[in-house]
């Protein structure tokens, strides 16, 4: 148990995380903890020394030898003969064996941690809402940072405290495994990024969601789960024969955000053969770049980079936290905040589409960024859309403000409509794409991308439109509203596509006025539907700001006049 003057100290420096831990920190529940952690690595290391031969004359993975060339056994795939030594003893390859502890421990170190540890604050913040003190905490002195920070600290601190008795056994097995001191390290601090990342998207989601629940921890814990196991499947499947090509595509943007990317290059540096590992080599990584760097070929580069992927984005959930977490009224992200968000998007993701100079795979790449561009909008719509009371302020009160241009209210007001701020984060995104999308060497495919982005930019204007219309409505589930109706919009004619088996070579415009109408555009040799199709995309544009702008003007009219007319 910690002294009382260490609390004092803690209370001084945070007092919320001293609030977290007075609560968790009891007798029982840190023999509950410390029995778990420990009882894990008794079995671990019972599991795996099960796994060593017996005798010798037969075969198994972590022996040594060859079998004798008059040997008419079987054969096991990637297990060596067993022989003993002058003294008796079975030969076998103990760095293999702590190596296989090592990484077994580091891939449920990393499940723990993200999921469990996802979980355990979003049901805190569920907790706190049921009781009410969620709003007493929003009253206190203290800053959102300091809040959010004790929370991250002092809630999942018992499976801190699982992790750290299992510190010494891990550390060990590494070092034993022959893995550098500071290649461990550096995996340490791509794993605590991640936490830093997950657990503030985990209170971001948690502070949105607060009032369905437990669910929305199940949903987000699993959420996490499920992207581990398929990502973590990706790096055993292509990671494992080194003379097998990785996919070169905009997919592996998404690989950085799993801690066990940084896995290979921990088990590439104990110098054991592909063939006796058998697991998360490194193949052909010279082929993997972000902007033509090779920086997957270097541990500390790729680590480094993962490490600033993960500061990056944490630091834009921490200015959504920061806003929403004292105004719950106000939008997630100010407009200006988004421009900023955008442009680091993009830049980001443009990085993972240049990593080939082919021509197809090029067009792919910038097909699978478009895909990301319309998630990630979606997203955008929602953080930066205000609801119908703020724009009814807005359009009653403007005038009583400091007088301002209307077009500068709209791009950078609290409370004023998104529509225009939301085609000026598009207009960034063509401003970064178009030039990229002229000086890649796409061939043929070049016409065809500037097109596809075109329409998928008409498209995602649509939706903003709608989604900031709908938020317009007297209904009490706008939110809900809008996120049914774009998941809607956006899966809808994808599943009729499949129902109908309609592919791009039997029609090929009802492609334009999906969210993926990129898939449809290389099959097109006329400009007609094209053009055709974005006129029709034009016209439902206008129609649905006018609509808007009706109801606008509506809601700013006052009750007077109102019951006058």
């Amino acid at each position: 148990m910690m002294g009382l003057k260490q609390i004092d100290l803690i209370g001084e420096w945070n007092p919320q995380l001293v609030r977290e831990l007075k609560g968790r920190l009891k007798p029982r529940n840190i023999l509950i903890a410390s029995t778990i952690s420990i009882i894990g690595q008794i079995l671990v290391y019972l599991n795996y020394k099960s796994l060593l031969p017996v005798k010798a004359g037969g075969f198994n993975r972590y022996c040594t030898a060859s079998p004798p060339p008059n040997y008419q056994g079987g054969y096991y795939y990637n297990n060596a003969y067993c022989i003993n030594d002058l003294k008796g003893h079975t030969m076998i390859l103990d760095q293999l064996w702590w190596l296989d502890i090592f990484t077994f421990i580091s891939l449920v170190g990393i499940g723990a941690f993200l999921v469990v540890g996802t979980y355990l604050l979003i049901a805190d913040l569920s907790k706190e809402e049921t009781r009410g003190t969620l709003n007493f905490i929003r009253l206190s002195p203290q800053s959102a940072k300091d809040i959010f920070l004790g929370k991250i600290l002092g809630v999942p601190i018992l499976l801190y405290l699982v992790g750290a008795l299992a510190l010494p056994f891990h550390l060990i097995a590494g070092l034993a495994a022959r893995i550098p001191l500071n290649l461990i390290l550096g995996f340490y601090g791509v794993e605590i990024a991640s936490c830093a990342f997950f657990y503030s998207a985990a209170l971001l989601f948690g502070l949105i969601s607060h009032k369905n629940g437990n669910l929305q921890g199940l949903l987000a814990s699993g959420s996490i789960l499920w992207f581990l196991f398929v990502s973590t499947l990706w790096l055993f499947w292509f990671y494992t024969d080194v003379n097998q090509d990785v996919p070169v595509t905009t997919f592996n943007f998404l690989l950085v955000f799993n801690p066990a990317m940084s896995l290979p290059y921990l088990v590439q540096s104990t110098f054991l053969s592909n063939t006796a590992v058998g697991y998360l080599g490194l193949p052909n990584a010279s082929e993997l770049s972000w902007y033509g760097q090779n920086i997957w070929s270097h541990a500390s580069a790729s680590m480094g980079f993962m490490i600033f992927n993960f500061v990056l984005w944490t630091y834009w959930i921490a200015q959504g936290l920061k806003r929403y977490f004292h105004q719950p009224t106000a939008t997630l992200l100010s407009k200006s905040q988004s421009y900023w968000l955008t442009g680091s998007f993009i830049v980001m993701g443009l990085g993972f589409v240049l990593q080939t100079p082919r021509s197809e795979s090029l067009f792919v790449n910038y097909t699978i960024l478009q895909g990301f561009l319309v998630a990630f909008s979606v997203m955008m719509m929602l953080a930066i859309s205000p609801h119908r009371q703020a724009m009814q302020d807005w359009m009653r009160y403007r005038h009583l403000n400091k007088p301002k241009n209307l077009i500068y209210d709209l791009l950078l007001g609290e409370k004023s409509p998104s529509p225009l701020a939301f085609a000026l984060n598009l207009a960034i995104v063509m401003l970064i794409l178009v030039p990229a999308i002229l000086l890649s060497p796409l061939k043929e495919y070049k016409i065809a991308t500037l097109v596809g982005l075109l329409i998928t930019i008409n498209m995602i204007l649509i939706y903003g439109t709608i989604a900031q219309w709908i938020l317009l409505q007297k209904s009490q589930k706008r939110t809900i509203w809008v996120a049914g109706v774009l998941a809607t919009l956006i899966t809808l004619p994808q599943l009729c596509f499949s129902v109908l088996r309609l592919s791009t070579t039997d029609l090929v415009w009802p492609w334009f006025f999906s969210a993926f109408p990129m898939i449809g555009v290389p099959t097109q040799t006329s400009l007609f539907p094209l053009l055709l199709s974005v006129l029709g995309q034009w016209t439902a544009l206008s129609l649905i700001s006018f609509q808007m702008s009706r109801q606008l003007r509506q809601l700013g009219a006052s009750n007077t006049k109102a019951l006058l007319s």
